[in-house]
């Protein structure tokens, strides 16, 4: 865990469900479930959506990245055990820009590119990244966040090279 409360920083295009809430969340002991994306944020029903998806005991915040980066730097989560999700590379990769520290990202569920999209490149079975994502990962990568693929908690951990 670092010093803001991060215990975890996940991409996955379905934020929590099945996996994350079963898995993940006890498996990691988090206390806070963080999903970082704007168009979640914004929305009424998808707040509502997430919070069912969340075990009992464990906090919920649906943010922007701004929002989220700005509590996070402010120390709001110390003392906590912050679990983050975000929908796209891009939530995380804003995270990052604004100063959040984080170790390692894990590319759990990035599938939401088209398959057929030859620009795309495959990391792992459920991870296909387009040029730009690409770049955001190679960036985290070279300021030293540690970038796997890791679709389920037992699954082995698949690290990423750009």
């Amino acid at each position: 865990m670092n010093s803001e409360g991060i215990i975890f920083v996940r991409v996955d295009d379905r934020m929590v469900h099945g996996i994350v809430a079963t898995q993940f969340l006890p498996a990691y002991k988090a206390t806070r479930a963080m999903v970082v994306n704007e168009k979640a944020a914004g929305s009424e029903i998808m707040r509502m959506s997430l919070k069912m998806a969340v075990p009992t005991g464990v906090a919920l915040s649906v943010l922007a990245p701004e929002k989220a980066s700005a509590n996070i730097l402010n120390g709001n989560y110390k003392g906590q055990r912050v679990f983050i999700v975000g929908k796209f590379i891009s939530d995380i990769y804003a995270l990052f820009k604004a100063g959040v520290k984080f170790d390692a990202l894990d590319l759990g569920n990035c599938t939401q590119n088209d398959v057929n999209d030859p620009t795309l490149t495959v990391l792992d079975k459920t991870v296909r990244v387009n040029p730009e994502e690409l770049a955001m990962l190679k960036e985290m990568s070279e300021g030293g966040v540690r970038v796997f693929c890791k679709f389920k908690e037992n699954d082995p951990e698949k690290d990423c090279k750009f």
